[in-house]
């Protein structure tokens, strides 16, 4: 990723917090095609004869691949806003031919020009921090293409782009993972990462068919949804959760994810009280959020026993027949590729069956992400979903709960609305991070024999602080021989002692010149930071002063306003005694409704009751005998039921709620349409 292309996610960035996608996602493009057809016209191209003559200008512009159809349909819009009856700016022809006439487009060069300076910046401070560090880098523009990584995995998955990203970012990750703490410097690489996926607009084009979805989660997704990952993980577990909900996708566990947290939590409790460096290398770890909620032992045994309720509140189903696809998973190439990856055969069946389970699900191999009914939902950095391959084309089964959000974010507008730009760039960011910090991890039992030989040899004569120390060495991977430094704890303590003590020195001495060298940049943004306030100050002064003149204006405006408003006061509480008289009457009509139906069937019975007095010679009991021959009749009888029913039921029902009940009243005086003349007016059309 070069520097032209930071430059152009940072401006689709600055278009999308600053406009609107009310008509669609394609128009965030629009000014950016603008301004290329504005350049064109300003060096002498008038015309062309094919449409890839602007898509090679735009191309080439803004590095990023406008593909011809979307292209088109951008000019198309183009043609309809720039013009007008007197002038005719740009026309595109049914051959694809174009003619462009006196048409300039000046309103994001400013911008752009700014935001040149302050990617120059961002690279430039990405080699001092390098420097600083002790990390080598190949190329300083790196950090960019760091920030667009997850595009190219959402490439994979919409649009069957198998690009490359390189490989290792440790480097990048913990320079972007340091200015987390300084606003200024980390919105701008939030900006570059919301742009990049944005440019994810060009590539998909979904079809917008409501489909039945099932998510089916993973144990890292419900670890990190009973906030016991990192903050992150809980607000991007939760958001996709709530997200899911609103799209009406099913969510489902197996019984065996179930067990499988459980037994993670119940192991995490048993060696709970020798974890101090396991929690310091990698902030994912159950130990970490333990640390951060205050939790104990008992505290984390409590989360393991009440596990199904906790899942229950989430509104997850639970699958519990598993027996029949544990049988057949055991015979397929994912169980035989998970038991060389997993730490336990248990734990590669899982895998194998929840992968099963979807791909029965799906029935079939699906090559277009938006016609996938069934995912296999993770959110962790260790697990395979990093590297996705799709073969011969296809989906795969399993997706981190990011890159979906991601895909989801850019599919749906309602979606889109629902999740804030900076969210969705805090939850891609530090996902990136965590991925690439913890992909060279030492495995846990190596980090937990470190941690216990820590606990027996060294615990008294190394404060906590240089074992943070110790453990940043690892996370950068400054520090690689770990099991050396466990064999040497054996062997010599005095040693072990003193190899700690030297790497938390080192780590020590880094940070101090990291942040002096560092220092005269962050006074360059400060500075910078100052001049803009300054420019700010001017302009209000300058204001201050047009509001003077303004200020007598405002005077006689505003009385006018309290005049203007006091009129429409009197006459709006005269339309509301109007509008409530209006009211009582509408509700005498209502209720007079109810008052004929109950006089029709009373009128019924009356009429009834004589008929067979009539027919008894007025003797009662032989009217009560007659009605009883009747009564046999079926049809007779059956006539007697329904009108029955519907008097008690619904006619006296009816109008008792009209008397009695509250909200029924409330509810029908609020669905009347109030006449123009009594509504009240509008006192801000008056001031």
């Amino acid at each position: 990723m070069n520097k032209e292309r930071a430059i152009t996610y940072s401006l689709l960035a600055h278009i999308r917090n600053t406009g609107s996608l009310a008509k669609g996602p394609i128009d965030i493009f629009i000014p950016l095609v603008k301004r290329a057809l504005s350049k064109m016209n300003s060096e002498g191209i008038f015309k062309g004869k094919s449409i890839v003559e602007i898509k090679n200008n735009t191309d080439s512009l803004y590095n990023i691949d406008f593909p011809i159809p979307t292209l088109k349909r951008i000019l198309e819009e183009i043609c309809k806003e720039i013009n007008t009856d007197e002038i005719t700016h740009f026309v595109l022809y049914s051959d694809g031919a174009f003619s462009i006439n006196q048409y300039a487009f000046t309103d994001f060069e400013e911008i752009i020009s700014t935001q040149e300076k302050e990617i120059g910046e961002l690279e430039e401070l990405f080699k001092k921090f390098c420097e600083t560090s002790e990390l080598e880098i190949e190329k300083s523009s790196s950090i960019f293409k760091f920030i667009e990584k997850n595009k190219f995995t959402l490439s994979k998955y919409i649009s069957n782009n198998q690009t490359a990203n390189g490989e290792d970012y440790t480097s990048e990750a913990q320079f972007i993972e340091f200015f987390r703490r300084i606003p200024t410097i980390y919105e701008r690489i939030k900006n570059i990462y919301l742009g990049s996926i944005i440019a994810g607009y060009i590539e998909y084009n979904p079809d917008g068919v409501k489909r039945q979805i099932e998510l089916l989660l993973d144990t890292n997704f419900v670890v990190g949804l009973l906030d016991l990952n990192t903050p992150e993980s809980t607000h991007t577990c939760r958001t996709l959760i709530r997200i899911a909900k609103q799209q009406g996708f099913s969510i489902t566990i197996l019984k065996d994810t179930i067990e499988e947290t459980k037994h993670l939590l119940e192991t995490k409790a048993s060696f709970f009280e020798k974890s101090f460096l396991q929690k310091k290398v990698n902030p994912e770890d159950v130990y970490n959020a333990c640390d951060r909620l205050g939790y104990s032992k008992t505290d984390l045994e409590r989360v393991a026993d009440n596990l199904e309720n906790s899942i229950g509140k989430f509104g997850i189903s639970v699958i519990y027949h598993t027996d029949k696809l544990k049988n057949e998973a055991k015979f397929t190439e994912e169980f035989k590729f998970f038991e060389k990856v997993r730490n336990s055969k248990k734990s590669a069946l899982h895998d194998a069956v929840a992968i099963l389970y979807i791909k029965k699900k799906r029935t079939k191999n699906i090559k277009d992400f938006e016609k996938v009914n069934a995912w296999f939902v993770n959110n962790s950095a260790s697990v395979e979903g990093d590297n996705i391959y799709l073969k011969d084309g296809y989906q795969p089964e399993t997706i981190k709960a990011d890159d979906l959000l991601n895909i989801l974010w850019l599919s749906n507008p309602q979606i889109n609305k629902e999740i804030q730009g900076a969210d969705l760039a805090e939850i891609g960011l530090t996902s990136i991070i965590s991925l690439t910090l913890n992909k060279n991890l030492p495995k846990s039992q190596i980090l937990r024999e470190l941690d216990d030989n820590i606990h027996k040899y060294a615990k008294e004569e190394i404060s906590d602080t240089d074992i943070i120390r110790v453990a940043t060495r690892i996370t950068n991977k400054q520090l690689k021989d770990i099991e050396e430094l466990n064999l040497l704890a054996e062997k010599d303590k005095e040693m072990f002692v003193k190899r700690l003590e030297n790497e938390a020195a080192k780590q020590k001495r880094l940070e101090e010149i990291r942040i002096k060298k560092l220092e005269k940049v962050f006074k360059e943004i400060a500075l910078r930071t100052d001049e803009l306030e300054k420019s700010k100050s001017t302009y209000e002064e300058k204001s201050k002063v047009f509001d003077s003149v303004l200020s007598e204006k405002n005077a006689t405006a505003k009385k006018v306003s309290e005049l203007q408003q006091k009129l429409v006061d009197e006459q709006n509480h005269s339309r509301e005694l109007k509008r409530e008289q209006w009211i009582k009457e509408e509700v005498i009509k209502w209720r007079r409704r109810s008052w004929v139906e109950f006089s029709i069937f009373i009128g019924l019975f009356i009429v009834g009751l004589l008929y067979l007095l009539i027919k008894s010679n007025w003797s009662f009991e032989k009217s009560i005998n007659q009605f009883i021959e009747l009564q046999k009749n079926v049809i007779i009888a059956g006539i007697l039921s329904i009108v029955v029913f519907v008097f008690t039921g619904i006619t006296i029902n009816t109008l008792f709620g009209k008397y009695r009940n509250h909200s029924n009243i409330e509810n029908f005086k609020k669905g009347l349409k109030i006449p123009e003349d009594y509504r009240e007016l509008n006192k801000a059309k008056y001031s």
